[in-house]
């Protein structure tokens, strides 16, 4: 495995339902919540974010990011970024 899970319930909560009501901390509300990191390339991260008032999920890689709306089309982002950096 090439990446650390950080927040294994909303990993596994993202995967089978929806993740709407994932409360935050201000500090994650700002910065977003840390779901998963690579472990080869520290900026590359999966984080859960909220924007407009809807959770979302974010893939970032050093100074980029892409917004998804669900965790299958974030999860597959990840999982290539995740290729691309162990290459």
């Amino acid at each position: 495995m090439n990446y650390r899970i950080s927040n294994k319930q909303v990993f596994e909560l993202g995967q089978v339902r929806s993740v709407s009501d994932v409360p935050f901390t201000e500090e994650e509300r700002q910065n977003g919540m840390l779901i998963a990191i690579s472990k080869v390339d520290n900026t590359l991260a999966l984080y859960l974010v909220e924007i407009d008032g809807h959770k979302k999920f974010e893939v970032r890689w050093d100074d980029s990011h892409e917004i998804f709306t669900g965790w299958y089309s974030a999860w597959e982002n990840f999982t290539w970024c995740l290729n691309i950096a162990g290459n």
